[in-house]
């Protein structure tokens, strides 16, 4: 049974960079590890509109595409690496962003939540939002406003769903690496293999 990681929360909160710093140390530890692909920065490259401007069509790819990626590599096959842990940047928040752009979606949300029930996170964790400024990488919005109002969604729908999860701290001014919140999963993870 693979071991999977759910980072979630708002975006501008360094989902992807701590995805890929939580591979390399479990890697390190001798662990098969691998990071999912961050879904929105592929819909951006096909051409799909992401962020406050993105359309139905374009969340239910988001979805799809996010849930087929976690099915594809937490199952055993004998064509790719047997993987022990799998790392997601987003997960169940992706259908956050739909509701908050074109307003809720029971097909969308009974898949959201039908994932979660059949396939489980074995960790999920929420990332707190940070005073600093988004990194502009042309994928994040910019807009604080936004990213606030994300953040708020994103924590009620996990209360109202009652999504278990662990919301990591607000990192130390001298933790630019995150390396608090790398040691928190790390461990957990080492702890429950």
């Amino acid at each position: 049974m693979v071991y999977k990681i759910g980072l979630v929360g708002t975006h501008g909160t360094g989902k992807t960079s701590l995805a890929a710093l939580i591979e390399g140390e479990l890697k390190r530890r001798g662990m098969e590890a691998i990071k999912l692909p961050e879904i929105s920065t592929e819909a951006r490259k096909r051409g799909l509109s992401i962020n406050r401007n993105t359309t139905l069509g374009t969340q239910m790819w988001i979805l799809h595409q996010q849930f087929a990626n976690e099915l594809e590599l937490s199952e055993e096959s004998a064509h790719t690496t047997n993987y022990q842990v799998i790392i997601t940047d987003r997960g169940p928040d992706n259908y956050c962003y739909l509701e908050h752009s074109v307003g809720e979606n029971d097909y969308a949300l009974q898949m959201t939540l039908g994932h979660l029930s059949l396939f489980p996170y074995d960790a999920l964790y929420l990332l707190p939002r940070t005073n600093g400024n988004i990194q502009n990488n042309g994928t994040r919005d910019l807009d604080k406003n936004f990213q606030i109002a994300m953040d708020e969604k994103v924590r009620a729908f996990f209360d109202k769903y009652q999504i278990a999860h662990r919301i990591l701290p607000l990192p130390k001014p001298e933790d630019r690496y995150r390396q608090e919140w790398v040691e928190i999963i790390v461990n957990d993870t080492m702890e429950r293999l």
